[in-house]
């Protein structure tokens, strides 16, 4: 078995539900409040927010050799 890239970090994009901001969220400012629902503070709005887990898109960095 050969490791071809090693993941740095996973991110989730998104958009905000209220003023359409694009977002890029680590995985540790996502709070989950519910099942499948999330919390985070959008910095355009300056409010916290809800989002569904559906809405997430999965971005992982690796690194580069």
């Amino acid at each position: 078995m050969k490791i071809v890239d090693k993941a740095e970090k996973i991110v989730y994009i998104f958009n905000c539900s209220v003023c359409g901001s694009k977002l890029e969220v680590d995985c540790d400012e996502l709070i989950v409040v519910g099942n499948k629902t999330c919390k985070y503070l959008c910095p355009v709005c300056k409010k916290p927010r809800y989002i569904y887990w559906s809405a997430l898109k999965c971005k992982i960095y690796y690194t580069d050799k």
